[in-house]
């Protein structure tokens, strides 16, 4: 959540707009939806997203992040996903305020290439959370949809305030979305 919190420089990537909306509910769950698209192909974006061990690529400020042990059954059937567990580690500043804040979730595939993700509260710093990205072909584009909800159970100090950081986290969501077109025109060269 706190690698929200502080807006970076964009990479130089010709791209159509990235559209994000946050808000904060009266109990302090925040929701996000994000909606842009990728200069290729689905499988190509899908490929990005799960470098689960990379993923500090996409945004510096996730510091690590890396595939853990899962608990999940090692027997998998065809209509079981396999379940992966993945921890990052994210660090921001705002004015005197730094934090570093951990998320682990359990991440499940489904035969789409759709990413869920569920928050794993006692090894994160989240009472509660989930994330679904979603990859729609649209000629040799994709169009990439994600939407999350996270409860943080870390204390934000007031003048971090809810708008501002919303603001924050719409600008980061607008940031990684840039950040993927950017590494799949890496990718292409």
């Amino acid at each position: 959540m706190l690698w929200l919190l502080v807006s970076v420089a964009h990479p130089s990537v010709e791209t159509e707009p990235v559209t994000v909306e946050v808000t904060r509910d009266t109990s302090k769950v925040y929701h996000f939806s994000m909606r842009f698209v990728a200069n290729a192909a689905p499988h190509q974006v899908f490929t990005i997203i799960t470098n689960y061990n990379h993923l500090s690529e996409l945004n510096p400020l996730i510091k690590s992040s890396r595939l853990l042990p899962s608990s999940s059954p090692t027997n998998f059937s065809e209509n079981s996903p396999r379940i992966d567990r993945v921890e990052l580690i994210t660090e921001g500043c705002m004015l005197f305020f730094c934090k570093k804040v951990i998320r682990v979730e359990d991440v499940s595939v489904n035969e789409n290439l759709d990413i869920k993700t569920v928050v794993v509260p006692s090894m994160s710093d989240f009472k509660s959370g989930n994330t679904r990205w979603t990859f729609t072909p649209d000629g040799d584009k994709t169009i990439v949809r994600y939407t999350a909800t996270m409860q943080p159970s870390f204390w934000l100090p007031p003048f971090v305030g809810p708008y501002a950081l919303k603001k924050q986290i719409r600008s980061q969501l607008q940031y990684t979305a840039h950040k993927i077109n950017f590494l799949l025109a890496s990718d292409a060269h």
